[in-house]
């Protein structure tokens, strides 16, 4: 299978029981994973960026992630004030959401200067290119990243129900 069928499951599995919690520690899991050199802040999912001061869910250099399940007005306005102080956002959402994230960019009038990817792309992709890089397989990268997964979701998160397990 491809690995956007692995990660449309793991997203699919998560709608409505994880509150974007899945979402957001899957894209952590992927970073640390692509990034092995960075050290990916570990926040719980419901750690809002106002509470903790932080641009967005991570940030790597001018890069700043905003990952959410469900795209809000709240979340556009964040990326309008990333863009504002030369920060370049990336709003990372289930790829059913795609399009009201687009509505909700052009209702800003910052549709032109953000990054709007599904995370079933974005991780599916990276998986993708990590392999080819590695000479592994698919599987073997996926297998990785929900290792990550589980270990940052079991350092900050209460409900361990959201683990993945891959067979």
């Amino acid at each position: 299978q491809a690995p956007t069928t692995w990660i449309n499951v793991i997203i699919e599995n998560a709608k409505g029981r994880s509150g974007g919690i899945v979402e957001q520690q899957l894209v952590g899991a992927k970073l640390a994973r692509r990034f092995k050199e960075i050290s990916i802040p570990n926040y719980p999912a419901h750690a809002g960026d106002r509470q903790t001061e932080r641009a967005g869910d991570f940030a790597i250099s001018t890069l700043v992630y905003h990952v959410t399940s469900a795209p809000s007005r709240d979340v556009l306005q964040k990326c309008a004030q990333n863009i504002k102080v030369g920060l370049y956002p990336i709003l990372l959402t289930p790829r059913e959401q795609e399009n009201k994230a687009l509505v909700l960019a052009q209702d800003e009038g910052v549709e032109r200067e953000l990054t709007i990817i599904s995370i079933e792309d974005f991780v599916a992709l990276n998986i993708i290119e990590l392999a080819t890089e590695e000479s592994k397989d698919f599987f073997s990268v996926l297998k990785e990243i929900v290792e990550i997964y589980n270990k940052r979701l079991s350092e900050v998160e209460t409900d361990l129900s959201l683990q993945i397990e891959v067979r």
